[in-house]
């Protein structure tokens, strides 16, 4: 992976260090006159943002947003600390607008609908809607689909997929992953509609996992998910994404402190398998845009 990626770095012109710009900016004057940034997760999307055993708030997201905190911390001078406030798919955009929180992170997806009351930051992890069903039930592809019932989340970007592939099914709402979980367990719907990656973590829950499979191998949409921030806070977007970016190079560069981030979540033995090279992949698309940051940790 190292070796791919020499090749690229030779044909920037690398600088010793990078600099951030002096900071700035609404949101960044009230984080640093209250001390604390006030972050949106979810509690029920495993391995992105969910409870440990003690209720305290776990996940891949979680770890972003501390390694936003760190930089944020680092840039102003001050101590920061985080404080997090639940959200859910009705209400994580309305509060970035009504100013509840400053930052969501989780499986949001980027859409150019969202785009015109949010900003995004750059994307740290990419899945794709497609659905969980029982092994052998024959619902693999939109063709099949015809009078199944569909568990979806409403207003979000699996419901827009499956109206679009699945017309002629019929569409079940729930309030939550957990609750689609349940019913295609009871037998109550018949495939349960949602990102890969999140069905991937349900499956992994159940009893016996190869009683179920997520189907079709390919999604119908590819869901690119990113940080939610309030718009025209330029400043504040710039330094979440150095956040993310320093860390997805990390990854392609094999930085340890990025490795352990994503092993704990998406390795062999993390919440939820995913192939590190496929990531690291998407992870090189976004971060060739950008300015090489020097890791002291790597170099």
């Amino acid at each position: 992976m190292f070796n791919k990626l020499i090749s690229i770095v030779l044909s920037f012109s690398l600088v010793s260090g990078v600099q951030m710009p002096v900071l700035a900016g609404e949101i960044l004057d009230q984080i640093k006159n209250t001390g604390v940034i006030k972050a949106g997760y979810r509690q029920d999307t495993p391995p992105f943002a969910f409870s440990d055993n003690q209720g305290k708030p776990i996940g891949y997201s979680l770890d972003i947003l501390e390694l936003i905190r760190s930089e944020t911390e680092k840039q102003l001078g001050k101590p920061i600390k985080l404080e997090l406030i639940e959200v859910d798919p009705n209400n994580r955009f309305e509060k970035i607008q009504n100013g509840d929180i400053q930052i969501e992170c989780g499986s949001t997806t980027i859409t150019w609908e969202r785009e015109k009351i949010v900003d995004f930051s750059v994307s740290y992890f990419a899945s794709g809607t497609q659905m969980i069903v029982t092994q052998g039930s024959g619902f693999a592809n939109s063709n099949s689909l015809a009078g199944a019932k569909i568990g979806v989340i409403p207003n979000t970007t699996n419901e827009k997929a499956m109206k679009i592939f699945a017309k002629d099914a019929q569409l079940i709402f729930v309030s939550s992953e957990e609750e689609g979980w349940q019913k295609l367990q009871k037998g109550e719907i018949d495939s349960f509609a949602g990102d890969g990656i999140l069905l991937q973590a349900l499956k992994k829950q159940a009893d016996n996992p190869k009683k179920y499979e997520i189907v079709p191998e390919f999604p119908y949409m590819i869901e690119s998910y990113a940080c939610s921030l309030p718009e025209d806070e330029s400043r504040w977007r710039n330094l979440v994404n150095y956040s993310i970016v320093k860390f997805m190079q990390g990854v392609v560069t094999d930085t340890p402190s990025s490795i352990d981030i994503y092993d704990r979540w998406f390795g062999e033995n993390g919440n939820t398998p995913y192939p590190i090279e496929t990531m690291s992949d998407y992870f090189q698309g976004i971060i060739n845009g950008y300015e090489w940051i020097v890791i002291d940790e790597r170099y």
